[in-house]
């Protein structure tokens, strides 16, 4: 493996057996992968190190997706610029659009379909780094 430093992702779900799986696929795709159970913390690894992306579940007991996103982006510079992909068991609209208001950059349903999450990720990173950048 070359000296590249490999991103960082950080997955936060409640179910250990979705995080697993999630890291799983990460990891083949070549990210070193922070995991998380909830949003408290999550926002604790947050203010240890920022992540280059962050999968989030919608639906968590306590702080669900929603409020999460919507903290990180209330986070200084370094929160607000950060790709984050929203993950949900509902694959409606109104599910969808409340994500892109609570700040997800991507929407996507579950079961995570490995392509398709590689290719988000890719899109966000991609456009993430431009606003960070800027």
């Amino acid at each position: 493996m070359s000296g590249q430093r490999r991103p960082v992702a950080l997955v936060v779900d409640d179910d250990a057996r979705s995080r697993d799986l999630l890291q799983q696929l990460l990891v083949l795709d070549g990210y070193e992968v922070r995991s998380a159970p909830g949003g408290p913390a999550a926002l604790a690894l947050l203010a240890e190190q920022m992540p280059d992306v962050a999968v989030v579940d919608l639906r968590m007991p306590g702080m669900d997706g929603l409020e999460l996103c919507r903290r990180i982006r209330g986070l200084e510079h370094a929160g607000r610029g950060l790709p984050l992909v929203m993950l949900t068991g509902m694959d409606d609209a109104a599910t969808r659009q409340a994500g892109y208001d609570a700040g997800a950059d991507e929407v996507l349903a579950k079961p995570v379909d490995r392509a398709e999450l590689r290719e988000r990720l890719r899109r966000t990173r991609i456009s993430g780094t431009a606003d960070r950048c800027g």
